[in-house]
């Protein structure tokens, strides 16, 4: 695996990918005028799990031609799903202010005349805001306070090319942020006390049809926070995957891992046997869009994960069970 431990530029004057590998931290520079392509995607994504039982979801990003802000609360015991949010044309002015370093105090933000998102990030804390004024007659306000940041917490970032130069994909993943506030879409509000968050921050320019496989979650053990981040399936990972757990914020790099069905059951191994999990499903979150030329398909499972994981200096820590999720995506747009 290609570790990447200097500061490198992802793109030359063409727009072509030049970096590829992992990285604990931002080490990779992004020019925003070297993104050259009319079909670039920008996100950033948070997920909280509160309460054993309740996840919920923010998401303000553009894939080139239109924007999305929304926000989504899930019920694992019951299935219940409430959302709210907006489509729209992606304005330039929007698209230029994303920021190509999640790392750096920044602030992305999304006004309109009902609705009103922002995200910002700072080196003490991530602050996650999002009203909606009866917005499709529904009003939600959520409220965020994240912590456990800090400039010695690992990550695991990855550049991953494709076949075609000009397609390419930056990808920052951060796991086990402590996550305080309050929810409320529509007549369904919690406080949210001590609840795990992750970010799923992403820049690139991919092929129009891909597929991905994805699984993150975290809990605490013994007072430590330990999370994971696997992946695969997208791009060219020759030079490093995804796949990574964390434990006590540092970040433990796994090689190839492989997703075993048995029964209603799954196992997840990686080549080394140092990240070993089963899997028993709780909620099946799948989504679909079919408007125009998008056409989407996710199942996103959650579960009840437990197993073992392997330092290294060889301790092996039992993880007790927790509610993490891995999910399959089938995708054109």
């Amino acid at each position: 695996m290609q570790e990447n431990l200097s500061t490198q530029q992802v793109l030359d004057a063409r727009g072509r990918m030049t970096a590829s590998g992992y990285a604990r931290h931002m080490n990779f520079v992004l020019d925003k005028k070297l993104m050259r392509s009319p079909r670039c995607k920008e996100w950033d994504f948070y997920q909280i799990h509160f309460d054993g039982r309740y996840v919920l979801q923010l998401t303000l990003g553009h894939v080139s031609y239109a924007m999305q802000a929304q926000a989504t609360l899930l019920d694992l015991a019951t299935g219940d799903r409430h959302t709210i949010g907006k489509l729209a044309p992606a304005k330039r002015s929007f698209k230029r202010k994303m920021p190509t370093n999640p790392e750096v105090a920044n602030v992305v933000q999304y006004f309109s005349r009902n609705l009103h998102v922002q995200f910002e990030t700072t080196d003490k804390f991530r602050r996650l805001a999002f009203t909606a004024n009866d917005y499709y007659g529904v009003k939600a306000e959520i409220n965020l306070m994240l912590t456990n940041v800090g400039k010695n917490k690992e990550k695991i970032v990855i550049a991953t090319p494709f076949a075609k130069r000009k397609q390419w994909y930056l990808n920052y993943k951060e796991n086990c942020f402590v996550v305080n506030g309050y929810v409320r879409i529509g007549e369904v509000a919690y406080q949210i006390s001590n609840g795990f968050g992750l970010l799923d921050w992403g820049r690139g320019v991919w092929p129009y049809r891909h597929k991905w496989v994805w699984g993150n979650g975290g809990t605490n053990v013994d007072g430590k926070s330990f999370g994971f981040n696997i992946g695969w399936g997208f791009g060219n990972t020759s030079a490093a995957t995804e796949n990574a757990f964390f434990y006590d914020n540092k970040m433990y790099k796994l090689g190839e891992v492989q997703e075993i069905k048995l029964g209603d059951s799954y196992r997840y191994i990686d080549d080394d046997e140092r990240f070993v999990f089963k899997v028993e499903p709780i909620f099946d979150n799948f989504t679909k869009t079919d408007m125009l030329w998008v056409h989407n398909r996710c199942h996103q499972l959650f579960g009840r994960w437990s197993g073992y994981i392997v330092l290294d200096d060889g301790t092996k820590l039992t993880i007790p069970p927790f509610v993490a999720f891995c999910e399959h995506a089938v995708n054109r747009w």
